[in-house]
């Protein structure tokens, strides 16, 4: 059964990324004038590594979290820029 977690996190959607959870969406909300992105993820184990990082015990190789955090935070510019093109009834979620 698959789980899903959802956080506005950028290092957060980088440890899950690096864990295999699939990224099935990312939607933006204004707050305060911008935008702010969440993204969801799923995997059937998902709590457990929510747990992991929570408690401050997620372990990652250096070298592939920097990569895979500029791609979290190229698709997360990506989308900012989509929901502010978007009119004010499409750009929320």
């Amino acid at each position: 059964m698959e789980c899903y977690t959802t956080t506005t996190d950028l290092y957060e959607a980088t440890y899950y990324y690096l864990n295999a959870c699939e990224l099935v969406e990312i939607t933006g909300t204004k707050v305060n004038g911008k935008i702010t992105c969440e993204l969801t993820f799923s995997k059937p184990d998902i709590s457990e590594l929510q747990l992991t990082y929570i408690r401050g015990n997620a372990t990652v190789n250096i070298l592939h979290f920097r990569r895979a955090y500029g791609q979290i935070a190229a698709w997360v510019m990506k989308a900012k820029k989509e929901f502010k093109s978007k009119p004010p009834s499409e750009g929320g979620k």
